[in-house]
């Protein structure tokens, strides 16, 4: 009897990849088994109607377009785990031991000039593998605030998939399952301008990357060749109790400000830094009777900053190494 594949037993594995499509021939300790909540990464073929007539009423074999791979992944936000899709996003990081911890590094990622690319499979517990290889980060984004689970939401376009009963996985090169160290809202504070501030209520955070996902070129079979790099685009809205008019003012005035989120947990912890990002405009409205908050999107760029980014991320973890692409 045919086994009905299910989520709660379903895997999915990253693997870098030294070229565009292209593993490395010793794949031992770089098969990612990742934990997830959700893996949506896969192939869509459009058809279209043709216009073609032959004498009678019945349409004629549709015609087959291009083939589209991409979807997201959704990872429960930590300080380990999440690493690994961070050098999926933005290569190996610099990586350098903490001082007076024992066991404990850090990890700055930030943009290069170069995104690299890495393969998604989804491993069905029915034996049954879809593997996506030829994949970019396109945007990752967080939400910030509240009491439900924090994730880290990652877009995905990808060249070309394969789906059938060979798995990337095998016992000469199993996949390594990657430690979890959960990270929750009240794990969270937000400093604005380098100053601590406990009036904020959510925090969003979209990175987009970019891609061109144009790639396709005549005698590919419809699939992607190249995914090629883009400008990137970190934005965000805050949300805040209406105390005073600072963050209003400084909308009002374009002033250029610095915005750093900390999840720390014990040793270890996750900071992003978005050292400049100007607020537009907009002044709170009265809605009720009850508290007023101010919402103000953000756009964040890179004119002169300390960091010489417009987005970076650290981790500080008990991870020796991401550099997994060598």
């Amino acid at each position: 009897m045919a086994t009905q594949a299910m989520g709660v037993y379903s895997k999915t594995h990253l693997i870098p990849e030294t070229a565009l499509k292209t593993f490395s021939s010793n794949l031992k300790g770089k098969i990612l088994e990742m934990p997830f909540n959700s893996n949506s990464v896969a192939s869509t073929q459009k058809t279209t109607a043709p216009s073609t007539m032959t004498g009678r009423r019945d349409t004629t074999e549709p015609i087959l377009g291009n083939v589209d791979v991409q979807g997201s992944i959704a990872l429960p936000l930590d300080t380990r785990a999440c690493g690994y899709m961070l050098a999926m996003t933005f290569g190996a990081p610099t990586t350098t031991a903490v001082e007076g911890k024992e066991g404990l590094y850090k990890h700055v990622f930030k943009p290069s000039t170069v995104q690299p690319s890495f393969a998604v499979e989804k491993a069905f517990n029915n034996n049954i593998y879809a593997l996506s290889k030829g994949c970019k980060v396109s945007k990752i984004a967080f939400s910030f605030g509240g009491d439900g689970e924090l994730t880290m939401n990652t877009d995905v376009i990808g060249c070309d998939e394969t789906f059938g009963e060979a798995g990337v996985a095998t016992t000469a090169n199993p996949a390594t399952p990657v430690g979890l160290n959960r990270l929750n809202n009240f794990n969270a504070s937000l400093k604005i301008d380098g100053q601590d501030t406990a009036i904020a209520t959510q925090v969003t955070l979209d990175v987009d990357f970019g891609l061109d996902n144009n790639g396709y070129a005549i005698g590919s079979n419809g699939f992607r060749t190249r995914i090629n790099e883009g400008l990137i685009a970190p934005t965000g809205k805050l949300t805040a109790f209406f105390d005073d008019s600072s963050f209003v003012d400084k909308a009002m005035k374009s002033t250029t400000t610095a915005l750093e989120i900390v999840l720390a947990k014990g040793d270890e912890s996750m900071t992003i830094n978005i050292p400049e990002v100007k607020f537009a405009r907009k002044t709170p409205s009265i809605d009720g009777a009850t508290g007023i908050t101010q919402e103000l999107d953000y756009s964040a760029f890179y004119g002169n900053n300390a960091l010489g980014t417009c987005i970076q991320f650290t981790l500080v973890n008990n991870v020796a190494s991401y550099d997994i692409f060598k």
